[in-house]
């Protein structure tokens, strides 16, 4: 009989093992990446293009590409299009990026025969109706109107601009005036340029039998793509421009709030200090228990929430620290996020506070493991970024062997407070 009076054992994790996909090279040149599970009969289909903000030649064409696409094709209307979706209980949505863009289709499996056609339309047959486009644009230039009413929207554009310079495309966001000159044209030619490409990398996951596997083979080929083009951007265009200035302040008025977003460039995923620095990042900000949460939330109240993040990026990373205060306490706040990367670099982490953030990160690391899509997702990653299968092993590893003494090395050399920017957006008391 079960005795609930004691806790039930724990073990160590040594190693994970992913599904690792059946790839195979189409003959227009796309690669189909599959994975099975027949625990579900669902399936999802991601469609991922090099055409990412990376790719533009003109501010914001590469968002209302992407979105001009399921505004309707030379066979079905926007409105088709949607209802197809919606009567076989399907879901079909873009996601654009700063490097990639991605169509996904999440749907039964008995259903693909019915929706693989109406995706592949989409992608390959956009009718680009002028209608639609002068309406799409001018709701996209409303949308920015109405987030660069917000501080946090501010201080992000604000701080990336200072890390990255005024023209590289990872500078979030943009100024609504960009979207002014934007033609319908301008559109067309960005999805010439990127969405025909054999660049296509295609990912299939879920319930997928051989006759399955072989009609989405079959399916997918008859897409017409074409030898991709090099990217517009210019090297020049593309390195980092550091700001002179390493505060910036975006003054509002009658804010009663600041945003605040702080830090600098970060090495890249394939860096080999990489993994390291994901643990230094969760003890410093990283989750509900860090320090930044326990110090500025729990001890002074001066937020509801703050955290730091490592975002990676195909090309680059960045470190950054982000939260929002009352404007009164807009320095203080800054004073005690420096205070805390301080005690970083001259005191060693306890060992009980760094164990309990190594069985944090792989308890979540292993129940965002769960599902076929979620696997899916760690596969994608590898693909994408270039990574080697053995990435997350490593990443296991590093985790459970990672010292005190290393993640103080690590603090001195990359949390600098003189090497971080500093964005607010609001007023300083």
């Amino acid at each position: 009989m079960l005795d609930r009076t004691k806790a039930p054992e724990t073990y160590e994790i040594d190693a994970i093992t992913l599904q690792v996909a059946e790839v195979t090279n189409l003959s227009n040149g796309a690669r189909l990446h599959v994975i099975k599970s027949e625990t579900q009969p669902v399936i999802r289909l991601d469609f991922v293009f090099k055409a990412g903000k990376w790719f533009e030649e003109k501010t914001g064409e590469s968002d209302l590409a992407v979105k001009m696409l399921q505004e309707g094709t030379l066979n079905h209307t926007a409105k088709q299009i949607a209802d197809k979706v919606a009567f076989y209980g399907a879901s079909f949505e873009n996601n654009h990026g700063y490097d990639r863009t991605e169509f996904t289709l999440y749907c039964l499996s008995k259903y693909v025969q019915e929706l693989l056609p109406l995706v592949l339309d989409v992608l390959q047959n956009p009718a680009f109706p002028e209608e639609e486009y002068n309406l799409l644009k001018q709701r996209t230039i409303q949308n920015v109107k109405v987030q660069r009413q917000k501080n946090s929207y501010l201080a992000t554009h604000s701080f990336t601009k200072q890390l990255f310079g005024e023209e590289h495309p990872y500078v979030f966001g943009f100024d609504e005036g960009a979207l002014k000159t934007l033609t319908k044209e301008d559109l067309q030619q960005f999805y010439r340029n990127r969405f025909l490409t054999q660049e296509l990398e295609v990912f299939a996951c879920g319930a997928i039998d051989t006759p399955m596997q072989r009609y989405l083979e079959h399916g997918i080929q008859q897409l017409q793509l074409q030898p991709s083009k090099a990217s517009y951007i210019t090297a020049q265009k593309k390195a980092a421009v550091y700001a002179a200035d390493k505060s910036s302040l975006v003054y509002m008025e009658d804010s009663l709030q600041s945003s605040i977003r702080m830090g600098r460039r970060f090495p890249h995923i394939k860096d080999k200090d990489y993994l390291q620095l994901l643990v230094l990042n969760e003890i410093f900000g990283g989750y509900f228990g860090s320090r930044l949460m326990r110090n500025i939330r729990e001890d002074k109240g001066y937020t509801y929430g703050i955290s730091s993040v490592i975002s990676t990026k195909e090309k680059d990373s960045m470190f950054y620290i982000g939260t929002d205060v009352n404007y009164a306490v807009t320095d203080s706040t800054i004073e005690e996020i420096v205070k805390e990367m301080r005690l970083l670099q001259q005191v060693a982490v306890p060992e009980d506070e760094l164990q309990t953030v190594k069985n944090y990160m792989l308890g979540k690391f292993l129940n965002d493991l769960n599902t076929i899509f979620e696997q899916c997702d760690r596969y994608k990653k590898v693909v994408l970024h270039d990574l080697p299968l053995s990435h997350y092993n490593e990443f296991v590893t590093t985790v459970r062997t990672t010292t005190a003494p290393e993640l103080m090395q690590l603090a001195q050399r990359y949390l600098q407070p003189d090497e971080l920017y500093t964005a607010v957006a609001g007023r300083k008391s």
